[in-house]
């Protein structure tokens, strides 16, 4: 059963948005009669059935909702900073949305090569990796300073962490950081690193210097990288309890 996006499920019907109507009419063939499963990107889902639909329109009737059970128990908020290449950026929303992603920050930083991103492609990308994956969740979005970024979330309890090329001798390893919160904040610098001021920051705010293993990575396989150890290192402590 396919999933479709519908970010209000208040009533018991419901109008798809053009662009979901026109994937449910024209793409899939549904007609009326047909179940169709809907969510709201923020974590609930429901069962709905097709009950009209015209040029532009799919109507839905909503059956039952629920919270989704398969949610995560942590929140992960990736920072990274936006690559020259925006096309890497959006490669790298699609995929760590399927991983599981809770919140992406694009910081600019001293040595950042983009300051501007497209956050409503970003957002649509993201969308469609949700449905791809069938998860429910839509991570938030925005752009922000590296300062900023530290004013508004570095006073946060939880594992942070602010992964350095060049990190300072004795940094851990993000694979076996010892990853105990259910809040983790992990930083991704530019393709030019954060700078030393950067750091110095960031370590006033508690945050940790770790490494992403011997090789000098991209800064989007890095964020990845980063993305898919978190997620393995909670599963493996949830499945321990």
């Amino acid at each position: 059963m396919e999933l479709y996006y519908c970010p209000l499920l208040e009533s018991d019907t419901y109008a798809l948005s053009p662009e979901e109507s026109r994937h449910c009419i024209k793409v899939m063939h549904h007609v009326v009669g047909d179940s169709l499963l809907l969510t709201d990107g923020k974590g609930m889902i429901a069962e709905a059935s097709v009950i009209g639909y015209d040029k532009s329109n799919c109507f839905v009737h909503i059956v039952n909702k629920r919270a989704d059970t398969s949610k995560r128990s942590f929140t992960f908020h990736l920072a990274i900073a936006p690559t020259k290449n925006h096309d890497r950026m959006e490669w790298l929303t699609e995929k760590a949305v399927e991983i599981g992603i809770e919140k992406i920050s694009f910081i600019i930083c001293d040595h950042s090569e983009r300051t501007k991103m497209d956050l409503t492609r970003i957002e649509r990308i993201a969308i469609a990796a949700m449905k791809q994956s069938f998860t429910t969740n839509i991570p938030s979005l925005e752009v922000i300073s590296f300062d900023n970024f530290l004013q508004q979330y570095g006073h946060q309890k939880g594992n942070k962490y602010i992964a350095c090329c060049f990190a300072e001798d004795g940094a851990e390893e993000l694979a076996t950081a010892d990853i105990t919160s259910d809040n983790i904040i992990l930083m991704i610098g530019p393709e030019g690193d954060f700078s030393s001021n950067e750091v110095t920051k960031s370590l006033k705010y508690d945050f940790l210097e770790v490494k992403l293993g011997p090789k000098r990575l991209r800064t989007e396989t890095a964020a990845l990288y980063g993305c898919s150890i978190i997620a393995a290192r909670k599963l493996e402590k949830i499945n321990l309890k």
